[in-house]
């Protein structure tokens, strides 16, 4: 099992509006200990070819892996549907051209219109639709396909009213299985995981899924909200989940998902550092170490 992070983390500088290239946020990872990273090439410019290309060479340079990618999401709230599959479709060439593992997706670009209620077996269908010509360009260019999981927050619905499809495990069952291919799984989202599991816990939700987990998202948090802190720095109990993901016999590596909030420069490598230490305390514990 290897630690991974994602390197787009660093793309942001604080109090700059410069960004860090390719280059400089995979040989910060590798410096902190990092061989294995999860890393998405600008998909949103023009000329967005170029920066799958600088990716590459970055990685040939480092002799970093990276191992998964993220597919764009949230359409229906920041993108026209046009433009929206466009970047779904520079995410998968991007992808295939890198030789990544896993491509990661969200599953749940169905939502009501029109005051309609939320309708499971509709959203199932809503989401196989949009998703299936893209999951097949990325199987065919060898690239696995990992659906992740997501959790309820009633977006522009009222509080007891759904709003989100994969907000509910059954739901995430359904649209994997559905594409009936062993190279399309789940990406469990530990962080989603806490907030948005149903009726079950975090750890039952983990055995019902058993072997569609074929990637991870590391994060924490607390107070109900998806902030994705380094593990401990949340009320995630991860001495119960990693033995939990030991015991469906995952194969796959811990992926630290940070997202909010932007690091001092002289605190970017020792908080790199610190984060890979703590992914081998996860890894510790996974294996069964107290």
């Amino acid at each position: 099992m290897n630690i991974s992070v994602n390197a787009n983390y660093l793309r942001v500088q604080r109090n700059t509006a410069l960004k860090r290239t390719p280059l400089e946020c995979i040989s910060i990872c590798a410096e902190a200990g990092f061989s294995v990273l999860d890393y998405t090439p600008n998909i949103y410019c023009d000329e967005w070819k170029k920066s799958v290309d600088e990716t590459i060479e970055a990685t040939e340079k480092t002799g970093i892996y990276i191992e998964q990618s993220h597919a764009p999401f949230n359409f229906y709230s920041r993108r026209s549907p046009e433009l929206f599959f466009e970047l779904l479709d520079r995410s998968v060439i991007a992808a295939s051209r890198m030789g990544i593992s896993q491509l990661v997706f969200h599953a749940d670009e169905y939502h009501p219109a029109g005051g309609q209620l939320f309708d499971a077996k509709v959203g199932l269908n809503v989401v196989y639709d949009s998703l299936a010509p893209h999951v097949e360009k990325a199987l065919k260019g060898g690239v696995k396909v990992a659906l992740e999981n997501v959790f309820e927050d009633h977006y522009k619905v009222g509080k007891n009213e759904r709003s989100h499809f994969c907000g509910d495990i059954e739901e995430l069952i359904a649209i994997i299985e559905k594409f009936n291919d062993d190279r399309v799984g789940c990406c469990w989202d530990f962080g989603h995981g806490k907030l948005g599991v149903g009726n079950e816990n975090h750890c039952d939700a983990i055995r019902t899924l058993g072997n569609k987990i074929i990637c991870t998202h590391v994060h924490d948090n607390y107070y109900g909200k998806d902030l994705h802190l380094p593990p401990f720095m949340g009320d995630a109990n991860w001495e119960e989940l990693m033995p939990t993901l030991k015991e469906i016999e995952y194969c796959g590596n811990l992926t630290f998902e940070l997202v909010y909030g932007t690091l001092n420069e002289c605190g970017v490598l020792p908080f790199m550092k610190n984060l890979y230490a703590t992914g081998d305390v996860l890894v510790k514990l996974f294996e069964g170490d107290k």
